[in-house]
């Protein structure tokens, strides 16, 4: 076997692994969440899902700046996901999807980032290429 050979077959197994992997398909992300990528409509709404639901396990204030620090360079797709995947603890992934997204939008809200005019969708996609990064800065609980 050439040399060319073994290199042609090492770059063709390599795609084949990350094709496989759906690595040649990734998307990086295009957006921050700090680009205004939701809107003051569903900052409201995860309010609501909050008080009705998450606050009977959580208290407000742990999810500050020093939380939000820790998902830096996540997209919102992964934190989306992990919340749908985790929350509720008796019973994770019973909400709707919009409620998820909703009290995820309100948590970067209440770390002060600003709304936009646009509704963010849920849409993995989409969610997949918005970045998770700061400042953060706690709007607080009167938010």
């Amino acid at each position: 076997m050439r040399r060319g050979d073994t290199a042609a077959m090492v770059v063709a197994a390599l795609l084949a692994v990350s094709v496989s992997l759906g690595l040649a398909y990734a998307v990086p992300p295009q957006k921050s969440i700090q680009d205004g990528v939701f809107n003051e409509d569903q900052v409201k709404e995860g309010r609501q899902v909050w008080e009705n639901v998450c606050s009977e396990c959580h208290p407000m204030d742990i999810f500050g700046p020093d939380y939000m620090i820790g998902w830096e360079g996540a997209t919102a797709g992964e934190f989306f996901e992990q919340i749908q995947a985790t929350m509720p603890y008796e019973s994770p992934g019973i909400l709707p999807a919009n409620e998820y997204l909703e009290v995820m939008v309100f948590l970067f809200s209440l770390n002060g980032v600003k709304p936009g005019e646009e509704e963010l969708p849920v849409d993995a996609t989409q969610l997949y290429e918005i970045t998770i990064d700061g400042p953060f800065e706690w709007a607080g609980v009167g938010h």
